[in-house]
């Protein structure tokens, strides 16, 4: 009997999937109609090409063109970071509120696999305000340690249904 209960919970704990939360906060002067431009915060530290590439296809794919930064309707801002599950992060999400963060819980089965968590977040900053106008986080927690393999389809994730309302979430099986 214990054997099999034991089996139960190894099987149980490699069979959850767990889903793809994602966030968002909107301010009333966000606007996607008409023709908007856009430019790239090129002064982030970890923000290569190889990760500002599948947001420039997304951002394209929503209709929007990229400018000069002086003269672009946004400032675009990336984030991404993989973690442990365990190491919990708890940081401020610039102006948008705090519900508009999102965050997963620590794994605590025994058995479970070393899960790691990936996080996107991309924000629109108004360029005549330089305040945040849209935000949008996307995580997901996975067993791959490579957080590169992630990042196409937490892009995907953020740009499916956009843009979101104000404070909007979703949990999603997946972003297809």
């Amino acid at each position: 009997m214990r054997a099999a209960v034991l089996l139960l919970a190894l099987l149980s704990a490699c069979a959850s999937e767990q889903p793809v939360r994602i966030s968002a906060y909107r301010d009333g002067a966000f606007s996607t109609s008409g023709i908007r431009t856009y430019a790239l915060d090129k002064t982030q530290a970890g923000v290569d090409d190889a990760t500002a590439r599948p947001l420039r296809e997304a951002l394209t794919a929503q209709g929007l063109q990229p400018a000069l930064a002086t003269q672009a309707d946004y400032l675009i801002k990336l984030g991404y970071a993989t973690r442990p599950q365990n190491v919990r992060v708890q940081a401020t999400c610039s102006t948008a509120p705090e519900e508009a963060c999102d965050d997963f819980a620590a794994s605590t089965g025994f058995f479970e696999r070393k899960r790691y968590v990936h996080a996107l977040t991309v924000q629109f900053i108004g360029s005549k305000t330089g305040a945040t106008v849209y935000q949008v986080s996307v995580t997901h927690a996975d067993r791959d340690p490579a957080g590169s393999a992630a990042l196409p389809a937490l892009m995907k994730c953020a740009f499916n249904g956009f843009p979101l309302q104000n404070a909007e979430r979703r949990e999603l099986a997946g972003c297809d």
